[in-house]
């Protein structure tokens, strides 16, 4: 939090015209509602002491399954259904291999990484891009029972709000019920404390009786879930899907849950923390854009920032 506070101060005294408008402002957070989607998963599963670099190939399977089966003529809602699941079954698949092979998650999801990817560059092949606006020349509307009217379902899902000034976008919305969801889980359910738990000493939990490996299974599932919907929410945006959806993804949450206070041993961090690091990531994204530096220096500023917040984690957990 103190971080950034200090960060927003910096860019609010060098760009105040700019950076506090609501320009700036709605851009940051509709940039990072989809990341901070997907980092709320990347979150849980780094309390219970696991990673998953698999989380952006994830987002990209579930988009494509999204909008091709709606440009196939599919229920635009059970389209969304199907690559739900598909996010669930890939992170099921990671859970379970953790399990049946005993390697380090790590490992097992960079593997995973590249064979998700290999089915997004499989079946969008020749760098081509799927286009809603090739199959239809209007939005999918889902019919609501009992009424005349339908139901936009991509503007439900990241369309933007009218009458404020800036890009505000449901999207934000989602974001922000979905951090008081997970925060809700985490901190007064059985689960979050099993997962706390398993984090924090694997062994004293399976010794208490928690169920370590199904608790683990049901955070990648969630991560898995999470990386979907965020996914599915770009495509509502975008209308669109390339191969290379969600690349990189996995490197800019897991930095966000860091910086935002998780620890990387497990055990330790919250959903709110990641929340804020993502908005921090994406202010500082958006502040070195106006600063005049260049966005190719935003990735080394995020690498020395999450270096930082590791040292300080570290050292206030040493304290405590």
């Amino acid at each position: 939090m103190a971080g950034f506070g200090v960060l927003f101060l910096f860019f609010s005294l060098l760009s105040p015209d700019t950076f506090l408008s609501h320009n700036s402002l709605s851009s940051i957070l509709t940039s990072q509602a989809v990341p901070g989607i997907a980092a709320i998963g990347i979150t849980l599963l780094m309390i219970g002491g696991q990673f998953d670099l698999s989380v952006g190939s994830i987002m990209g399977v579930a988009s494509l399954v999204f909008l091709y089966s709606v440009v196939q003529g599919m229920d635009v809602l059970l389209a969304a259904f199907l690559a739900l699941g598909a996010g669930a079954l890939l992170g099921l698949v990671n859970g379970l291999l953790l399990e049946w092979t005993g390697i380090p998650s790590f490992i097992v999801t960079l593997g995973t990484m590249l064979i998700y990817r290999g089915i997004c560059l499989s079946a969008i092949s020749g760098g081509s891009i799927i286009r809603y606006a090739d199959y239809a020349d209007h939005d999918p509307l889902i019919p609501v029972p009992g009424t005349s009217w339908h139901l936009d379902f991509f503007w439900l899902l990241n369309g933007q709000v009218e009458g404020l000034e800036g890009n505000y976008r449901l999207s934000i919305l989602w974001w922000l019920l979905l951090v008081v969801l997970f925060g809700v889980l985490l901190n007064h359910t059985r689960f979050g404390n099993a997962l706390y738990a398993v984090g924090g000493n694997p062994q004293a939990a399976r010794a208490q009786g928690v169920a370590v490996n199904r608790v683990r299974r049901w955070a990648f599932v969630l991560s898995g879930l999470l990386a979907s919907l965020g996914g599915i929410i770009q495509v509502a945006r975008l209308k669109s899907v390339d191969p290379l959806r969600g690349e990189g993804l996995e490197l800019e949450v897991i930095a966000a849950a860091v910086i935002g206070g998780t620890l990387l041993s497990g055990g330790y961090g919250s959903v709110l923390g990641a929340a804020v690091g993502v908005a921090l990531t994406g202010m500082l994204r958006t502040g070195l854009v106006l600063l005049g530096v260049p966005a190719n220096a935003f990735r080394g500023a995020l690498g020395a920032l999450m270096i930082a917040a590791v040292v300080i984690n570290t050292l206030a957990r040493r304290r405590t």
